[in-house]
């Protein structure tokens, strides 16, 4: 069964590989350089990024092969300047790397490692990985299916905790600070640690819609240099060479594993989790926390993270809360009582929040609708006494904003790649007018804070030498040196009404907060916590902070009423419990301060069809049309070509074809040739009786299709537009004499839309919104010869609990069953019954969906079930026959479809499920006496 299922999932990993093309703003001017293995591929102005990240690339390469292997296959890596998004991904299928180098505001993100030098580091050890996973069996697959099978067999071998745990440790090892060294990467499972929670590898794995499950990175992590604490740093490189290699077909990495250690995965898990706990339990133990804070509110199952906490005028504690089951708001936290919202937030780059006396500001996402690949961030300004919501800034590039204490103005970030170098702005609240600006000497700026006077702006300084506290004087442009950088992980600034400085600081391996006079650069400890202090908030004489737990991160105030000693001398390792440093002591390396930045020649690219390369011939894996296709593409992901052999298994009728695609103009223009055998049911036009035949021909179809894809986001919707225009060229062959033209036009007019609010992670659907296609095809040349009109359309609508949604549904299709030429038809009939022959048909369709449980239950690695979710559904459908005074039939059903939200073979989260349906007419078209029929259903197919 495992090994059928290898086969299934290289189909599902190949068909999840499809992007969306023709993204980027035209006017870019792309360049590129070549390293020795790598091309990059950049805007121009972005010179000296793209050497300095080729030059790393290539360092590594030759470098830093120990512990994973000397195999190194060429790539693309294209840096997008445009995109503001807080990410970078290696994918085959093409083998290429992007990374979008606006960094976070947060430095417990991703370290205070310069942004895209922690990414190059990061993302190159993937390709590293990939390139020593090419052999044996997946050399094999390679051979016969291209990248795509490459890319599935790779993913099926290695689990993703080794991908990703592996590149931190190379991240950790390659720089002065790395996630491995920053405590709050780890912060979530240590705090399930302090409770002596460790769940089952499986869940660990997989996830969870129940509970608070730390991702792969942090397990990743965890396990990776457990073992190479004990087996040494290049244990690794034969487990993954072998696993890859499929030598023992089934759970392969385990098995190489267990060879090279005498651990099994579970074990490792198991071994590696029993090590920490019993770490930190020695560690607060013998130092117990001595200021830890009171939990606001009481623990309860749901998962939320309060962050960002202040003051409003009328006393309320507000904060942004994000949860499982609701979206991302600023709540008033009221001990003992249920959260009172005062608004949603939209969608963010990154949380981002900061609350004064009357006024709120945070940063909100945006894009162009056409080029999605330049997106934006603006600020947003709430009124907390009238309700009354602004946006600041148009197509903006603000990653942060604070408010000055009379709440007149804000000093902002500005992050504009192609610039040279961030920017902090003053803005006024009143009119979004940007009165001052400086540019700062920096990789990165985050956290600004005004002093209580307004007169001078603090602010994170990330620079090659670390991270330090500076302070700039809008009034005379003077910026200063507050605390010297270092390395030492700190985040999350602000200024107290005094005059100090808070920051969450993990100098002792555990992040607290800490107090700096900017004057005298005394620094005082505030908290003693077990696991972390973030998001410092002094009111009063009272500090709020949030801390992990294992229900999220929680509120917790202190009292720091009167002088503030200093807590010094904490017998605490500097390196914390969980970075484990002579793992990764053998490679340890500073790479972005010792690399020497080589001078590649850089050239013009062609962002039309620049790049062209055939990247797979693989099966599709459809279990309606099967078949074989071979795909090409290009880097900038603006022109793709497609050739495929299909074989219908509903029509028992073969077909082939070729579709090009190129989206570099505004409208994505699509030309497709295709060959296929089709069987029709079509109506004999007399008026005496009802009489069908069956239409049997050969069909070869060319001709083009122009589409205007358009996408909007504004606060938590999404909004998507795609109109399209096509005239295809039909020729039939092989059918009845008289019955079909040898040839005709053929006119495809189309809109698609949708707008859908964004779900939490617990709701089934989303809460509002509506989606609707339209489509209208017309052969020209004849009359009766085909026409169709088809609409698609659904409503969501909320549930009666937070997690539930309803769905109504309004299908309506045309076709006279009388025409020649009848189009293929996909509308969605009444369920449970059979196609019927029609001229006019309408659905109406009732749905309830809901979740029933979650199980967080694996068997043997084949399958984990995360959720089991029930949609009960009543259909209501009528369809005629005009030829016959408008002959009406009606069919409705009522049932439920039940499915499972599982993930298979660890790697892919798929839905199936079974449909019962109990028939409340009978079906004309259908010879089963039974009435209640079922059916299997898969993802999408609901």
């Amino acid at each position: 069964m495992r090994s059928t299922l290898l086969l299934v999932f290289l189909c599902s990993l190949t068909n999840l590989s499809s992007q969306n093309i023709g993204l980027h703003p035209p006017e870019v001017d792309w360049q590129q350089l070549r390293g020795d293995h790598v091309r990059v591929i950049f805007p121009e102005g972005y010179e000296a990024r793209a050497r300095r990240a080729a030059s790393l690339i290539d360092w590594m390469a030759t470098r830093h092969t120990g512990s994973i292997g000397e195999a190194i296959y060429n790539f693309d890596l294209i840096l997008q300047t445009p995109n503001m998004t807080i990410n970078g991904y290696v994918g085959l299928a093409p083998f290429r790397s992007e990374f979008y180098v606006t960094p976070p505001q947060s430095f417990n993100l991703l370290s205070g490692t310069d942004w895209v030098d922690l990414l190059t580091i990061h993302e190159f050890r993937h390709v590293q990985q990939n390139s020593n996973e090419r052999r044996g069996l997946t050399k094999v697959i390679s051979y016969l299916q291209g990248q795509q099978g490459w890319a599935a067999f790779s993913a099926i071998a290695t689990p993703n905790w080794f991908s990703e745990g592996d590149a931190v440790v190379a991240e950790t090892a390659l720089s002065a600070s790395g996630r491995g060294r920053t405590p709050a990467f780890s912060k979530d499972l240590r705090a399930l640690l302090q409770r002596d929670i460790v769940y089952r590898y499986a869940k660990a794995r997989n996830g969870s819609f129940r509970d608070l499950v730390p991702d792969h990175y942090r397990y990743g992590y965890a396990m990776t240099t457990f073992a190479r604490e004990r087996f040494g740093y290049d244990v690794w490189k034969p487990v993954l060479q072998q696993a890859a290699a499929y030598r023992g077909m089934f759970y392969p990495f385990s098995r190489a594993l267990r060879r090279e250690t005498g651990y099994t995965t579970g074990q490792l898990y198991r071994a590696t989790m029993a090590d920490l706990e019993q770490r930190q339990d020695s560690v607060l133990n013998v130092d117990p926390p001595s200021r830890p804070g009171e939990l606001i509110g009481g623990a309860d199952r749901d998962i939320r993270n309060y962050r960002f906490p202040f003051m409003d005028e009328g006393g309320r504690l507000l904060a942004l809360r994000s949860s499982y089951q609701r979206l991302p708001a600023l709540v008033w936290v009221r001990p003992g009582q249920p959260d009172e919202v005062i608004t949603t937030t939209g969608i963010q780059r990154e949380p981002w929040l900061d609350g004064g006396a009357r006024l709120v500001v945070w940063t909100e996402y945006r894009q162009d609708p056409r080029y999605t690949n330049q997106n934006y961030s603006d600020l947003i300004v709430y009124e907390l006494q009238t309700g009354l919501r602004r946006k600041l800034s148009e197509w903006g590039h603000y990653v942060a904003g604070r408010l000055s204490a009379d709440e007149s103005r804000i000093a902002a970030v500005w992050f504009d790649p192609l610039e040279a170098g961030p920017e902090l702005r003053i803005l006024e609240v009143a009119s979004g007018e940007v009165t001052q600006r400086v540019r700062i000497d920096a990789n990165n700026v985050a956290w600004p804070a005004f002093s209580p006077d307004g007169r001078t702006v603090y602010f994170f300084a990330q620079a090659a030498d670390g991270i330090s506290i500076r302070a700039w004087e809008p009034a005379s442009g003077a910026v200063e040196v507050v605390r010297e950088a270092s390395n030492d992980p700190v985040d999350m600034l602000t200024v107290t009404q005094d005059g100090a400085l808070l920051y969450s600081g993990g100098r002792t391996g555990v992040d607290n907060v800490y107090r700096l006079d900017p004057a005298t650069g005394q620094t005082a400890q505030l908290t003693d916590v077990a696991v972390g202090a973030y998001f410092p908030q002094l009111s009063g004489d009272t500090l709020y902070f949030s801390s992990p737990t294992p229900r999220g991160e929680r509120l917790h105030q202190l009292a720091v009423a009167g002088p503030v000693a200093g807590i010094e001398g904490r017998s605490r390792p500097q390196a914390g419990i969980f970075e484990r440093p002579v793992a990764y002591t053998a490679e340890q390396y500073d790479l972005p301060a010792e690399v020497v930045e080589r001078d590649y020649p850089v050239n013009d690219f062609s962002n039309t069809l620049g790049g062209i390369k055939l990247h797979s011939w693989s099966y599709n894996g459809s279990y309606v049309t099967p078949g074989l296709s071979v795909e090409f593409a290009n880097a900038l992901n603006t022109f793709e070509m497609s050739v495929d052999g299909l074989y219908n298994l509903n029509e028992d009728r073969y077909s082939g074809g070729a579709t090009l695609t190129y989206g570099g103009w505004f409208p994505v223009v699509q030309l497709q040739a295709q060959y296929r055998d089709r069987n029709t049911v079509v109506q004999e036009a007399r008026t005496d009786s009802l009489r069908f035949f069956n239409q049997e021909f050969s069909q070869l179809t060319v001709g083009p299709t122009v589409t205007v894809p358009m996408q909007w986001v504004a606060g938590n919707t999404v909004t998507g537009l795609a109109p399209s225009v096509g005239y295809q060229y039909y020729a039939l062959r092989d059918a009845e004499q008289g019955r079909l033209p040898d040839n005709f036009g053929n006119l495809a007019l189309g809109v698609d839309f949708s707008s859908l609010r964004r779900t939490a992670l617990r709701q089934v659907q989303p809460r509002l919104g509506a989606t609707a296609r339209l489509k209208f095809d017309r052969a020209l040349g004849g009359d009766r010869l085909g026409e169709r009109l088809l609409l698609q359309s659904s409503v969501y609508l909320p549930g009666l609990f937070v997690t539930h949604g309803l769905r109504l549904d309004l299908d309506v299709q045309r076709e006279q069953s009388e025409n020649l030429y009848q189009y293929p038809d996909v509308f969605r009939y009444a369920r449970g019954y059979e196609q019927p022959l029609n001229d006019r048909v309408f659905r109406l369709g009732v749905n309830y969906q809901l979740p029933l449980l979650y199980p967080d239950i694996g068997l043997l690695g084949i399958t984990y079930f995360k959720r089991v979710r029930l949609n009960a559904f009543y259909d209501y459908s009528r369809f005629a026959i005009d030829a016959f005074d408008r002959l009406e039939f009606t069919e409705s059903s009522v049932g439920g479809q039940f499915f499972f939200d599982n993930t298979w073979l660890n790697t892919v989260d798929l839905a199936v499920g079974v449909e019962l349906a109990y028939r409340l007419e009978q079906d004309l078209f259908s010879r089963e006496a039974n009435d209640l029929r079922v059916r299997l259903l898969f993802s999408g197919s609901f």
